[in-house]
């Protein structure tokens, strides 16, 4: 039999799929360049607040006198809470998971691009909330206008809007496979090729554009661990644990976020909250920033039982309380240090009866799983702890463990999102 000619790929189909392509990769272009200049003020903010140029923020905070720690505080749940203010009063903020679904994905570009730089001096100046919102929300915004402009259909303009977010995430974190993963677990929950190629493709033009500006090393130094017998049953007691806290931390995020103050209360509550985390910081400086600061020390294993015990209670009260005054912010990095000091918590009591490994290693583990189980997000959870931390597969095994184990404790298990989800139409019905 003669050999079927494959049909040739019509005019207009190369178009469009050029058109998309173009999109991609301008979308990525731009969540890079909106990662790496918020990333620039969080920095030059938190230089100016607490005073330090060359160390880490944790390293500034300590540093500076426990008046400034509250002053700076202070003025700044002023500052936000003014500045949000006036932009709710006048604007409608909308977010990335609220226009997802809808008819009309687009984000508008001003407002968002001053919400996300209000989020940015909210945790530059202290504020104990994660600093992923802001990118994401901007990533989210120019991706969209620019599927918009180029006349993209209503899904192709959702997928980028999520593909937006994801790149926004990998450009300020470094991480290119996890902010993929993000757009594809946590906002499509789709692993459709054309959704991961355009999600892998901005994720990683995002990364490194934000090279030119930002340093391409891991956010968290860790040491280099070892596999052990002690870390795979850790991990197997330590899965339920991490768990059942996670779905208390979610429940009291859930809580405070709902409880969001409106109008003139809204700068009169942040500005007392955020003065009261700042007289908190002067015991515990620990607990000022997005969570960088005590994950990364949880990791060194520089922190004593009284301590663990103390900053895994305090620090997911304050993030509760900075979101319930009606700051804006994420949970992703304040997920990872809780889970980073409730592991190096429960690791010392374990080296107790079984001293194997460092206190690090169970931290590294204890990050992974509670982000999975805040997040519902288990893929990611893993990939973006192996790439904050750069520390190779050595403890792949016990964290998947823990991680799927404590994904089923904190609720429905991950992978039922999809299995359970109905199908979307085919049409958009209207409003």
């Amino acid at each position: 039999m003669p050999e079927q000619e494959l049909e040739p790929v019509a005019p207009a189909t190369r178009i469009e799929l050029g058109r998309l392509l173009v999109v991609v990769v301008l979308a990525g272009v731009g969540a890079g360049v909106g990662g790496g200049a918020l990333t620039l003020l969080l920095h030059l903010v938190q230089h100016l607040s607490y005073g330090y140029t060359e160390e880490t923020f944790q390293v500034g905070v300590e540093r500076a006198s426990g008046a400034r720690r509250v002053v700076m505080m202070t003025l700044g749940g002023l500052i936000v809470g003014l500045g949000w203010w006036w932009l709710r009063s006048r604007r409608k903020v909308k977010t990335v998971t609220g226009v997802l679904g809808t008819q009309d994905p687009r984000l508008p570009l001003p407002t968002t691009t001053i919400d996300a730089v209000l989020q940015v001096v909210a945790v530059g100046m202290g504020g104990s909330i994660g600093r992923e919102g802001a990118p994401r929300q901007l990533g989210a915004a120019i991706s969209v206008w620019i599927a918009h402009r180029a006349g993209l259909p209503v899904q192709q303009q959702r997928t980028l809007l999520a593909c937006g977010a994801g790149a926004g995430l990998a450009a300020v974190y470094n991480v290119p496979l996890g902010g993929a993963l993000f757009t594809l677990e946590v906002l499509l929950v789709s692993f459709a090729i054309r959704d991961v190629l355009a999600a892998v493709l901005t994720s990683a033009i995002a990364t490194a554009v934000a090279w030119s500006v930002l340093s391409d090393k891991p956010t968290y130094i860790v040491e280099p661990f070892e596999m052990s017998a002690g870390l795979l049953v850790f991990a197997i007691v330590f899965g339920p644990l991490a768990g059942a806290g996670a779905g208390l931390f979610t429940r009291l995020m859930n809580l405070a976020q709902s409880h969001s103050p409106t109008g003139w209360r809204l700068p009169l509550l942040t500005t007392t909250v955020f003065a009261a985390v700042g007289v908190l910081s002067i015991a515990f400086p620990q607990l000022l920033g997005n969570g960088k600061g005590p994950a990364q020390l949880s990791f060194d294993g520089a922190f004593l039982v009284p301590m663990l015990v103390a900053l895994v209670v305090l620090k997911p009260i304050v993030t509760a309380a900075c979101l319930a005054s009606g700051a804006t912010g994420g949970t992703l990095t304040p997920s990872i240090a809780t889970g980073a000091l409730l592991g190096a918590l429960t690791g010392e009591l374990w080296s107790m009866m079984w001293t194997d490994a460092p206190t690090g290693a169970y931290a590294l583990i204890g990050a992974a799983a509670f982000l999975a189980s805040t997040h519902h997000a288990p893929l990611l959870a893993m990939v973006l702890v192996l790439e904050l931390t750069h520390s190779g597969n050595a403890l792949l095994v016990p964290i998947m463990i823990a991680v799927v184990t404590a994904s089923v404790v904190s609720g429905r298990p991950p992978w039922a999102r999809a299995v359970l989800r109905k199908p979307e139409p085919k049409e958009i019905i209207k409003d």
